[in-house]
């Protein structure tokens, strides 16, 4: 945390007339996209899954019976490329993780289906993560899990907010009063909320 306060001392000094305070919380979360991918390849390693990996699972497990996405419904939710899609299936459809089958709808389209060896694989990842990040998150009050959840509930509904050209301000705040309803509405008990969706 020392170098965020030299920043902090580097940007009043700097910049008198602007509000570290409205910037810092950016700062730190750009720190947590260098850390989390490292937290998340040791809790996955064991399994033999990257963080992309046990996205695709996820995601296929979360689907709903008989647990199988479109590609496009993949790469959407990942933000990922089709070609970079296409890599991590075969990689585990090789490990028969997933199959591929075909569209009964399309023929000319296919679905990636979870096997029920992907589908053990994904329950014991996510109870080895379950554990660590209560572990992490064991070091803060309920106070300010609470806390950190609603504001970060509150970040993300900004970022997520549609691109409407010069309607983006007011597409913004319609998310953000969403996003603090919603959440004000949501036990921050609620199973599944844990949920990795490593990008």
């Amino acid at each position: 945390m020392k170098s965020f306060r030299e920043i902090g001392k580097y940007w009043r000094s700097e910049y008198p007339d602007r509000k570290f305070e409205r910037v810092r919380p950016l700062l730190l979360l750009s720190r947590l996209s260098f850390l989390m991918p490292a937290f998340q390849k040791d809790v996955l390693a064991p399994h033999g899954l990257s963080p992309s990996d046990y996205s695709i699972l996820g995601a296929l497990r979360r689907a709903g019976r008989p647990r199988q996405l479109q590609p496009e419904d993949l790469y959407n939710a990942l933000g990922c490329t089709p070609g970079g899609l296409t890599k991590m299936i075969n990689r585990l459809e090789g490990r028969g993780l997933v199959q591929r089958t075909n569209d009964l709808e399309d023929g000319r389209r296919a679905r990636i289906r979870l096997t029920p060896k992907g589908a053990a694989l994904e329950r014991k990842a996510f109870a080895d993560y379950s554990e660590s990040a209560e572990q992490v998150m064991s070091n803060l009050s309920d106070d300010e899990i609470q806390k950190v959840d609603f504001a970060l509930g509150l970040l993300t509904a900004i970022f997520d907010a549609p691109d409407a050209g010069g309607a983006a301000a007011q597409a913004r705040s319609a998310s953000l009063a969403e996003a603090r309803a919603a959440l004000r509405d949501t036990p921050s008990t609620n199973e599944g909320d844990d949920r990795m969706e490593a990008r």
